[in-house]
C-alpha cells in the first residue's frame, strides 16, 4: 500500500493540472452546453402559463438529471482512471 500511495503523491501534480487537451473539451463542453441549454429553455417558454406547476416541475426534474449526468465528471474520471491503469501496469512489470 505504500507503494501506491507513493505512486499516487508523485503523479498527483500531474493530475491536478489542467492541460491544453483538457481545457478545449472544457471549452467545447461549454459550448454544447450553453447552446442545448438556450434550446431546452427556449421549448420551455413555450409552455402555456396555465401549465406553470407542470413547467416548474419539468425544470427541477432536468436540474436534477443535469446534476447526475456530469460530462467532465465523466472525462476527468476516465482521464484519472487510464493514468492509474499505466501506473499499474508499470508497477506489474517492476515486480515481476
Amino acid at each position: 500500500m505504500n507503494m501506491l500511495e507513493t505512486i499516487f503523491e508523485a503523479r498527483e501534480e500531474e493530475l491536478v493540472f489542467i492541460d491544453e487537451t483538457d481545457k478545449r473539451y472544457t471549452n467545447q463542453d461549454k459550448a454544447n452546453k450553453s447552446k442545448k441549454y438556450k434550446s431546452l429553455n427556449a421549448e420551455i417558454e413555450r409552455i402555456p402559463y396555465s401549465l406553470y406547476e407542470l413547467k416548474n416541475d419539468i425544470i427541477k426534474l432536468l436540474n436534477d438529471y443535469i446534476e447526475t449526468t456530469d460530462y467532465e465528471s465523466y472525462y476527468f474520471y476516465k482521464k484519472y482512471y487510464f493514468v492509474g491503469l499505466k501506473d499499474g501496469i508499470n508497477l506489474k512489470g517492476e515486480i515481476k
